[in-house]
């Protein structure tokens, strides 16, 4: 039997999954089935897109502070920073001009690195060397890249409608 796999989540994914298109309030099995995976340690967010969502002023932050296993979110240490230098080295414009923009990105893909984990992005896969994006990279480093309905798939989660 293979290990389960584990999600390292950028802001993008968490906008999409909770404003966008599964509101906790319609689609409440789908949020009780994160938690599970959250409370074993197989979904998570960097300490960079838990304060990225805590400057939203939507359902994302509110979210993000309900969660209390203290599982949800990876901080930065050393090793992460490690990763990120080196994933910066190597993508240099992944840092976009626009102050704000893309600040966690780098941190998404090195703690699904380190953890071998699968990363959930709500960006298109029309990133390259000179605009690089999420999916981009992950493609470039060999890590797989997928949006939340692709994690539900993934996940084998059925919904029946009551």
């Amino acid at each position: 039997m293979t290990d389960p796999c584990c999600y390292s989540v950028d802001t993008s994914a968490l906008l999409d999954g909770l404003e966008r298109f599964y509101f906790e309030d319609a689609f409440p099995g789908i949020w009780e089935k994160v938690a599970v995976l959250i409370a074993a340690g197989r979904f998570f967010v960097s300490e960079e897109v838990w304060v990225e969502a805590k400057k939203k002023t939507g359902v994302v932050k509110t979210w993000c502070e309900k969660d209390t296993t203290g599982r949800l979110i990876v901080p930065t240490d050393g090793v992460v920073i490690r990763e990120v230098q080196s994933i910066l080295a190597a993508f240099p414009r992944l840092v976009g001009q626009v102050k704000g923009r893309n600040e966690a990105d780098a941190f998404v893909i090195a703690i699904a690195k380190l953890r071998r984990a699968k990363v959930v992005t709500g960006e298109g896969d029309d990133g390259n060397d000179n605009h690089p994006k999420i999916p981009f990279i992950c493609r470039q480093l060999g890590i797989n890249c997928l949006r939340f309905t692709d994690l539900i798939r993934s996940e084998g989660w059925k919904f029946r409608a009551d």
